[in-house]
């Protein structure tokens, strides 16, 4: 049965995640990517707990490119450059974002699994191209001692016989000293590159003069054939001498038959005998060809041509490919990216100074009706410490209630996110009583929501905040007020204009993300607008799904009817009076929490 809240719903968590770690997350279309600034997740509306590991894996390794990543570092024309220093890089930003989040360490640790148990991630062969035998040795030994994935280790000694069999043995040996500086001496990505040009460099030193090792290794195993090839040619002879023995009797026989041969057998036993001579019997050019061993100039060539076909797929590029969905008609932007508009200090403060006196004489208004209705009160009880003279003649009428008890009624504990519609429609004029042009409805919604921000940050167990939307697009919105933030400091956020169509779907599902990270029991979403939403069924069903999570939902229809969308509805047909109005609103809300 599919869970209908949105405690556990994919692009309210991905959109906390991404909250945890301060970047920004976008869910929406059927790929995954990151531009440098944003992650973007596909538009999942299911429950596949795979799906998710993925997903939360991904997040958390492109959080931390965005975090510790330097997206402006040049890494010339080499791709196995390129390649070693991401190899490191990945290691280092994961190893840094543990640091400040442990928790991720588990979660890319179990994507890491997955992909092992998926074949996302195998070990090199001896088909390989060097180039990738090189890199996947580096990116899976450091993920395996660095991070912890010991999942890995298998692969990592796999790979490394096949890394000894290409490169000369100090190579191999420099290398894992290299590679034991990681991550303790690394602090940028530049550092990282660093160290792959470190690493190209000794590898190209081993392969023009290998180390003694591989010198020593060559001329064992040279010995080794050596001394087979006698043990073989001394048993030769002794079944030679037993063979002349016993055909003593038939030599005519033999005579004649080896006079009988043809140029052709002749040649051909010259040229067996030429393969089986003994080593003392090779020249010196044929004695240096079966020595040498592999051809290390030859290989730093083919290190240095290595192209991106010849390298494995990035292993997050895998998963990206993994979370692609096949539903091309997926919508564009389920949760979108919350802005911070630039906005006008000096028409911020302006704002602020029209509406603060009113603002301070509301708030007292209504932090007066809120005490009033969390006032500690006592009424009688049959058990206390605390006897009510005034009742102590019920007892003989058989009443015990005479002992007073204390009632404290909670405060109203209560997040309020406003939701304001700043639509093109919205920059319409708002006639006054000469039914002159006054200001245009956005004007008047921003003064009275700053001023019901302002009296709600001053009354306790009331947490506010405020979004407008869309953003720069209809996949974006514009933060306004965090909750926990003070209206003062943000005022200049509040200085916007119009613009864009009316995309509640998406401005519902940022804001019910906002008020579900609040830690107030109470839950409150105001949404003020002035026109219908992009699509209807879409926004009754986030609406829906808000108040099976427990969020209240509040429709205020600026010079028209919302009542079809919203269970609690009021249209302000007259927008002078929409302060007056929302106060009035609000005072319900509150006192329905109290």
């Amino acid at each position: 049965m599919r869970d209908n809240t949105l405690h556990h719903a994919f692009p309210i968590v991905a959109a906390a995640i991404g909250n945890r770690f301060g970047i920004q997350v976008k869910v929406g279309g059927d790929q995954a990517y990151t531009d440098g600034k944003l992650i973007q997740l596909p538009a999942y509306n299911g429950n596949d707990p795979d799906y998710q590991d993925y997903a939360w894996g991904l997040l958390a390794h492109e959080a931390a490119h965005l975090r510790y990543s330097d997206f402006t570092l040049a890494y010339g024309p080499s791709v196995l450059r390129r390649r070693l220093c991401g190899a490191i890089e990945d290691v280092r930003i994961e190893y840094e974002l543990a640091k400040d989040f442990p928790g991720t360490q588990l979660t890319l640790r179990t994507v890491i699994e997955k992909m092992i148990a998926s074949g996302g991630f195998v070990a090199a062969t001896q088909d390989d191209h060097p180039a990738n035998v090189l890199y996947g040795y580096m990116l899976k030994s450091l993920r395996a001692r660095v991070l912890g994935q010991t999942a890995l280790d298998p692969l990592v000694e796999i790979s490394e016989q096949v890394l000894k069999s290409l490169f000369p043995a100090g190579a191999v040996i420099r290398l894992k000293g290299l590679l034991s500086e990681v991550p303790d001496s690394l602090t940028s990505e530049t550092d990282c590159l660093h160290l792959a040009d470190r690493i190209l460099t000794l590898i190209e030193q081993e392969c023009e003069n290998p180390a003694q090792e591989d010198t020593q290794q060559q001329q064992n195993q040279a010995a080794q054939g050596d001394a087979d090839t006698e043990a073989s040619g001394s048993k030769g002879d002794i079944e030679s001498d037993d063979d002349h023995d016993r055909s003593g009797t038939n030599t005519d026989d033999t005579d004649s038959t080896q006079a009988s041969s043809g140029p052709d057998e002749a040649a051909d036993r010259d040229d067996t005998a030429g393969r089986d001579l003994m080593p003392s019997q090779m020249s010196d050019k044929e004695l240096a060809g079966q020595e040498d061993g592999p051809d290390y100039q030859s290989l730093m060539a083919t290190l240095q041509s290595a192209s991106e076909a010849d390298f494995d797929r990035d292993v997050f590029d895998v998963v990206k490919s993994t979370l692609a969905l096949d539903d091309r008609d997926a919508p564009e932007t389920v949760m979108p990216v919350g802005l911070k508009p630039l906005g006008n200090v000096a028409a911020g403060l302006s704002l602020l100074n029209q509406v603060q006196s009113e603002s301070v004489k509301i708030r007292a208004a209504l932090q007066g009706w809120v005490q009033s209705q969390s006032l500690t009160r006592s009424h009688p009880a049959g058990r206390g410490r605390r006897v009510i003279g005034r009742r102590l003649p019920q007892l003989a009428l058989g009443d015990p209630r005479v002992f007073a008890r204390r009632v404290v009624k909670p405060a109203p504990n209560t997040a309020i996110h406003l939701l304001l519609d700043k639509s093109e429609s919205m920059d319409e004029p708002v006639l006054g009583d000469k039914h002159q042009s006054v200001a245009n409805r956005l004007s008047i919604a921003l003064e009275a929501s700053m001023a019901l921000a302002l009296a709600f940050e001053g009354i306790a167990g009331v947490n506010p905040g405020m979004t407008a939307f869309p953003g720069r697009d209809d996949t974006s919105v514009f933060r306004l007020l965090e909750h926990g933030e003070r209206v003062r400091a943000h005022s200049a956020a509040f200085s916007l204009r119009a613009g864009g169509t009316t995309p509640m779907t998406e401005a519902a599902w940022f804001a019910a993300a906002a008020l579900l990270r609040c830690r107030e029991p109470r839950k409150v979403l105001l949404v003020m607008t002035d026109g219908q939403p992009n699509d209807i069924l879409s926004t009754l069903e986030i609406l829906q799904r808000c108040r099976h999570s427990g969020i209240e939902t509040v429709g205020v229809g600026l010079g028209i009817d919302v009542g079809h969308l919203f269970p609690v509805a009021i249209t302000i047909n007259e927008l002078r009076e929409l302060r007056t109005q929302l106060f009035a609103l609000s005072k319900v809300v509150l006192l329905a929490a109290a």
